[in-house]
């Protein structure tokens, strides 16, 4: 798409201003607007026609927009609301990272593949600005803070960044929320049975639908992605309910993520957190027919692997290096039913 003369002006003077910038906040896309049309000062439509030059510069593919659903990554403070911050994304990254200097946060950066370095300049960068002193925020609020999308941080949890001894909730200044976990029980009839959580909500309804009458468990419990993490201390209670084993298994999709929001749950809440192998047997044995799409090579902490049985791991690390990942919603209540791995209750 073409820009308007209006729109080229005010991206030359908008990269002039900040030419090594991969973020523009609005104080500088409001500053810069007012430099490259001084008549507008005091203009009632002086946002809105900076929003419709945003638009434009999206569309040429120079900047990303928060999404719009998230209300949080505007300012709703006059009748146009504008993108709290924007992302660049109208060049390649050129600096090689062996000449670059990175932030004593990020020393691990040259060991990092390059599908991450813009996501890493973006946090250099933030904190270049004084990220080390920022108020504690959750985490997508941080996110787009850094990315301008309050989902990009979400899905790097489980990456290369986050390994050992790299990026950690803190250091970025935000955490998780918590909220109270849902939860599902079947009656006690004197049988002890571990507790589920599951990753996603249309899996965790199939599974409680299939549960109320195998009875397979004590009870199945929502985790709401990465809010499991902040959440799963306020399992304990219903660990030591009656009918419970004590036992806590968990079922999430195939992926890095996927895999470290269990990992990072038991070790911050000191609950053992154990895969439940009949369920992600049953999702790696779709693996040969899921015609899901693939991309790049996951860039991943190999060490999350180890928290599945060790007869997946290979499985499940081929996948992640060809791009794949598989979504629990595979497993279908038609799958829980079949019988062939869960026996009809009688």
């Amino acid at each position: 798409m073409n820009r308007s003369n209006d729109a080229q002006q005010f991206w030359d003077v908008l990269r002039l201003a900040h030419p090594h910038r991969t973020r523009f906040s609005l104080e500088h896309l409001l500053e810069n607007f007012r430099q490259t049309f001084p008549h507008r000062r005091g203009d009632t439509d002086a946002r809105f026609v900076l929003a419709t030059l945003l638009g434009e510069l999206e569309q040429s593919g120079s900047i990303r927009l928060p999404n719009k659903t998230n209300r949080r990554a505007y300012d709703h403070s006059e009748r146009t609301s504008l993108p709290k911050h924007v992302v660049r994304c109208d060049r390649p990254i050129r600096v090689k990272q062996s000449s670059l200097v990175w932030r004593p946060e990020l020393a691990f950066a040259p060991e990092v593949g390059s599908s991450l370095q813009t996501e890493l300049f973006a946090i250099q960068e933030w904190f270049r600005n004084g990220g080390t002193t920022a108020v504690f925020v959750a985490l997508r609020e941080r996110s787009v803070e850094i990315f301008g999308d309050e989902k990009r941080l979400d899905s790097l949890l489980g990456s290369q960044l986050f390994a050992p001894g790299r990026l950690t909730l803190e250091l970025l200044r935000c955490y998780l929320p918590s909220v109270p976990i849902y939860v599902v029980s079947v009656p006690d009839d004197g049988a002890s049975r571990p507790l589920l959580v599951v990753e996603n909500h249309t899996t965790f309804d199939t599974l409680c639908r299939w549960n109320e009458k195998q009875r397979l468990y004590s009870a199945i419990a929502f985790g709401a992605g990465a809010a499991f993490i902040a959440a799963c201390e306020s399992l304990r209670p219903h660990l030591i309910a009656p009918g419970c084993s004590g036992k806590l298994l968990y079922f999430g999709d195939l992926d890095p993520k996927g895999l470290w929001i269990p990992a990072r749950a038991s070790k911050d809440s000191g609950i053992e957190v154990q895969p439940d192998e009949t369920l992600y047997n049953l999702l790696l044995l779709k693996n040969s027919t899921y015609r899901g799409p693939q991309g790049d090579s996951f860039l991943f902490d190999t060490e999350l692997l180890n928290w599945l049985p060790s007869t997946f791991r290979e499985e499940v690390k081929q996948c992640f290096h060809r791009g794949r990942r598989l979504p629990q919603e595979l497993v279908s209540l038609i799958d829980l039913t079949c019988g062939v791995l869960y026996p009809s209750s009688t």
